[in-house]
């Protein structure tokens, strides 16, 4: 609305010569506004303008581009301060690697009962001692063990990323010699 506005009193004073009336009065920046209305796009288009016009136009441009870089230079370090103290905050807090779950981690602990299954750097494996009495390495034995309780429902551990098997096509069901009766 306001651009259409300035659009019309840039015309009415390439046209007229005389700068239209305001409601509430001339303020001290209405001559300001009025060139500034003459430098919107498609305003010359009424007709050329003089070189005072032209010169305060291109015054005008440059100070708006001189605006648009400040503008730029302060995000642009406002940016980079951001990024600077993320990569300070990730810095300080590198993770450190984690230590390898081996047998030893769950040897002393007093909730593990006979056939639990705990995953170690060598692979699951199966608590096959007795609750209650302290457990020992020998106690762990892996899934395909002939003393696991669960022998019998695993197959040969492929380590932690198997390679996926392909799927196998379907097999065609035999015609059935059943007729379908209405």
């Amino acid at each position: 609305m306001e651009r259409s506005l300035r659009i019309i009193a840039s015309s009415l004073v390439l046209l007229c010569g005389t700068v239209p009336a305001r409601a509430a009065g001339p303020s001290p920046d209405a001559a300001t506004v009025d060139e500034d209305a003459l430098c919107e796009p498609g305003a010359s288009d009424n007709g050329p303008l003089n070189e005072a016009q032209l010169a305060r136009c291109r015054q005008l441009w440059q100070e708006r581009l001189q605006a648009a870089r400040e503008r730029s230079r302060v995000f642009l370090e406002r940016a980079t301060a951001e990024r600077e103290e993320k990569r300070a905050a990730a810095a300080n807090r590198a993770a450190q690697p984690a230590q390898p779950v081996t047998i030893e981690t769950f040897i002393h602990a007093a909730d593990i009962a006979y056939g639990d299954v705990v995953v170690t750097d060598r692979g699951p494996r199966v608590f096959v001692g007795k609750t209650g009495e302290p457990a020992t390495e020998q106690d762990f034995v892996a899934l395909d063990s002939a003393r696991s309780p669960h022998r019998s429902r695993t197959g040969a551990y492929d380590g932690a990323y198997p390679h996926p098997q392909r799927p196998h096509a379907a097999k065609p069901r035999p015609a059935s010699q059943q007729e379908r009766k209405p």
